[in-house]
């Protein structure tokens, strides 16, 4: 078996029969690829097709199973920047390994800031403020990183690349969780780098994220190579056409029916209920005076830019955040605080969420995931009863996901994780579905999968959705009401309706 040699100049980076085992199974098959100086290479390929293996190869996190792969001598680990979901976890999971908030009085431990994260990571510390500047997050130098938004912190991995002046930088899915504003600062950098000495590497599943000044495409599949190739020849090929061209979308599978414990109308008047609800960490005003009503039949859309405090407004109303109380939060008719335990919350609740992705234990068989819904647990703890295997099993069916059900959840690409929390969420059948950027990391046929049972759910259940995106063209046609963070005079957000169907 071989691993990683030095690439001889012809080449920066060159695969040779590539096999790569994964949880016992042979993924990647008889690779054959090289990268030539001069040339900038896109990964593409739908959720699974092994983009994100391709990658952690490169920077040796993986080795090859057989065959052989060699970098240029100077793209060492320490030269090699990742810009991924990933990344983005394993920020997260390192920082809360250092949380100290329940030995404070004010149970607020910043923990790592934006500032001590870039600083550790700059070759050339003067360049922090500058890089800062550049990704417009100078504003949250001092905020913790777990305080930032999936857009922040996404704009935060990238300033974090860059002052680490690698030689190559591994972008995967790179726009993310990014409002629009922020993708044009995004694609405007992405573009400066391709023309300049540093090796790009991007990962997507988009063909319309290729940037203009990538050179070159390898187009993947199940682990395997389908076409690669100068940039049009690929994209305008057979195979890519097949992979993203209009495509037929599947019969949709008969939505299970709701279980027998299945709550009924929760309440009479409205659902949700808040007014002039405010909610900060340390010094920072997150919400600052937000009203929302949520009536009976109703599926509401909050839009918003990064950090404006959308997964914040979730968190207060699903009972992940103790600062409800006291406040004029209430839900289902009643008052928080008012004697419910948040178990009792939690129940009326099914929630898909960036958070709920980053904190899902990895090592989870597939189908107690999606079980796990039931009981509200990261991870199954309980036997499920005969009835509750059967809507477990009927909902994986309905997103085509039956086949992978006793796979482990990080052996699934991405966008079949996020899958797997759609039906975990709805396994009860849940008076309220709340989809903050459910469709972030699915590629077109897995998004367009997705919208549509929303759709469904939203038209044929008795649940009502309340869906968090800031792409405009991904709203399920079931909205029926939008509301969007809008700064006021004074710079502060303001909840404001807006048209349902922005221009």
């Amino acid at each position: 078996m071989q691993h990683h040699h030095t690439a001889p100049v012809s080449s920066w980076l060159r695969f040779r029969d590539v096999s790569v085992r994964l949880h016992g199974k042979l993924f990647l098959r008889g690779l054959d690829w090289s990268a030539a100086p001069g040339e900038q290479w896109a990964v593409l390929g739908p959720n699974g097709a092994g983009k994100t293996v391709l990658a952690q190869l490169i920077a040796r996190a993986l080795h090859p199973a057989s065959g052989e792969l060699t970098l240029a001598a100077d793209l060492t680990p320490a030269r090699i920047a990742w810009v991924s979901f990933e990344a983005q976890r394993e920020l997260c999971a390192a920082d809360a390994r250092h949380d100290i908030s329940d030995y404070l009085e004010n149970a607020v431990d910043a923990g790592t800031t934006v500032r001590a994260l870039l600083a550790a990571a700059a070759r050339r510390p003067e360049r922090v403020e500058e890089i800062a500047a550049m990704l417009g997050i100078e504003a949250l130098m001092e905020r913790g990183i777990r305080f930032l938004s999936s857009g922040e912190t996404r704009r935060t991995l990238f300033a974090r690349a860059l002052l680490m002046e690698p030689r190559l930088m591994v972008l995967d899915n790179p726009y993310e969780g990014v409002d629009r504003a922020s993708r044009q600062v995004l694609r405007a950098l992405v573009d400066e780098l391709l023309g300049g000495p540093t090796h790009i590497l991007l990962l997507t599943r988009r063909p319309q994220d290729i940037a203009p000044g990538i050179s070159h495409v390898l187009l993947l599949d199940h682990g395997q190579v389908l076409d690669r190739g100068p940039r049009e020849a690929v994209l305008e090929g057979d195979a890519s056409q097949r992979l993203f061209g209009p495509g037929a979308s599947c019969a949709p599978v008969p939505l299970p029916a709701a279980p027998d414990a299945a709550p009924a109308r929760p309440c009479a008047g409205a659902l949700i209920e808040l007014e002039d609800v405010h909610a900060h960490y340390g010094e920072h005003e997150v919400l600052d005076g937000v009203s929302l009503r949520l009536a009976p039949g109703e599926h509401l859309c909050i839009a918003g830019p990064n950090g404006c405090g959308k997964s914040t407004l979730l968190a207060l109303i699903c009972g992940d955040n103790p600062r409800a109380y006291g406040q004029h939060v209430k839900l289902f008719g009643r008052l928080r605080g008012s004697g419910e335990s948040v178990w009792e919350i939690k129940r009326r609740f099914g929630i898909v969420s960036n958070q709920l992705h980053l904190s899902y234990p990895a090592r989870t068989r597939a189908f107690d995931v999606v079980a796990s819904g039931f009981f509200d647990t990261l991870g199954l703890y309980d036997t499920c009863g005969p009835q509750q295997a059967r809507l477990a099993r009927e909902w994986l069916a309905v997103l085509g996901l039956s086949a992978r059900a006793g796979e482990r959840f990080d052996a699934l690409s991405f966008g079949e994780q996020r899958m797997m929390l759609v039906a975990r969420a709805m396994v009860k059948n849940p008076p309220i579905l709340i989809l903050d950027e459910p469709c972030s990391g699915l590629d077109e046929a897995n998004r367009r999968r997705v919208l549509e049972l929303i759709e469904r759910i939203g038209h044929e259940t008795n649940t009502q959705i309340l869906y968090v995106s800031h792409e405009a063209e991904e709203m399920p046609a079931c909205i029926t009401r939008r509301l969007e963070f809008r700064r006021d005079a004074a710079g502060r957000y303001r909840l404001e309706p807006t048209e349902l169907r922005p221009a």
